[in-house]
């Protein structure tokens, strides 16, 4: 990254919306992404999307139904790269580049997987953001498929990551099986952070972790990010805004929260579940994603009529 580009990522403020974790190293490159725009939420159909957050969503103009991460999930991805600077990271599933961007300001020696780079518009979108931030040459862009492009790239160059995010189709069992095969190749000293872990189904990938015997918590962020780590590395410690009353999905509740503790409710909530349990041939993390299910679905109705209202007037 050249001495201008420096200046230009670093030398602003956020604008308001925007929150980041005091204690971060912050960056700025808003301007090597032209089609990013401030989007309205209710753009979005997903079913887990946090539209109750009241921090800045940011789309591509091309493309306004998909959020990029926030302003500080990104900055946890800048800070928890720069921990691994010189070192070999993985990304499955970039949108925009928009992540890929941070994780490769960090330092890190970056390889990108994702179907959408076959696509030669949002190949070369990605490959320009990268340009102008001054990455572009640490940054490997390859077109194709978790978790068969992961096990392919790896055979192919003999290569384990010390550094992962996954971000790539987030139904079940695809974030399950991106956990099962980035833990196969992960090398020894390793951190693995996960995006949109408001879906139980994501939420699959960081629990095959912790089962595996994984360090693991969790960040209180827009869409919620996970992080497990094992071996000689340390995750970056997150502040949430203190300005929102956050709320912790129950398939969570068994999670450490960067920077919160553990509230009552939750701990009975644990409680009622393992009461229920035996009456049910479910697990306890079953019943949790059960009823995170049909916790987000009573959300969901409440936001359909605005998102319904939106799509009307296009």
């Amino acid at each position: 990254m050249n001495e201008n580009t420096v200046k230009v990522v670093k030398n602003k403020s956020f604008p308001p919306g925007d929150y980041v974790s005091s204690g971060f190293s912050t960056i700025q490159p808003d301007s090597c992404f032209p089609n990013m725009i401030l989007g309205n939420r209710y753009d979005s159909l997903w079913f887990y999307l946090r539209r109750n957050i009241a921090h800045n969503f940011y789309v591509d103009q091309r493309r306004q139904e998909v959020g990029f991460v926030s302003r500080d999930e990104a900055h946890i991805l800048y800070n928890t790269a720069l921990k691994f600077q010189g070192k070999k990271a993985l990304e499955i599933g970039c949108w925009m580049g928009w992540s890929a961007c941070h994780l490769a300001l960090g330092g890190v020696e970056l390889d990108v997987i994702d179907p959408m780079l076959s696509e030669q518009l949002f190949n070369e979108s990605v490959t320009e953001s990268l340009k102008l931030a001054g990455v572009k040459e640490s940054v490997n862009l390859i077109p194709g498929y978790s978790p068969q492009k992961v096990e392919e790239i790896a055979n192919q160059f003999q290569r384990k990551w010390s550094l992962i995010f996954i971000d790539g189709h987030h139904e079940a069992p695809a974030p399950l099986n991106d956990a099962i095969i980035c833990e196969q190749l992960a090398e020894p000293d390793a951190l693995i952070l996960f995006h949109d872990l408001a879906s139980p189904d994501v939420g699959q990938g960081l629990d095959y972790l912790k089962e595996k015997g994984w360090n693991t918590m969790v960040y209180q962020t827009m869409q919620i990010m996970g992080v497990a780590w094992r071996g000689n590395v340390e995750p970056v410690i997150h502040q949430p805004d203190a300005n929102i009353d956050w709320q912790l999905p129950p398939h969570l509740q068994d999670y450490v929260v960067s920077g919160v503790s553990q509230t009552v409710g939750q701990d009975k909530l644990g409680e009622i579940l393992k009461t229920l349990q035996p009456y049910t041939l479910l697990s306890k993390a079953q019943l949790f994603s059960l009823y995170s299910h049909a916790k987000q679905a009573y959300a969901y109705l409440f936001w359909l009529p605005q998102m319904l209202v939106r799509r009307s007037l296009k």
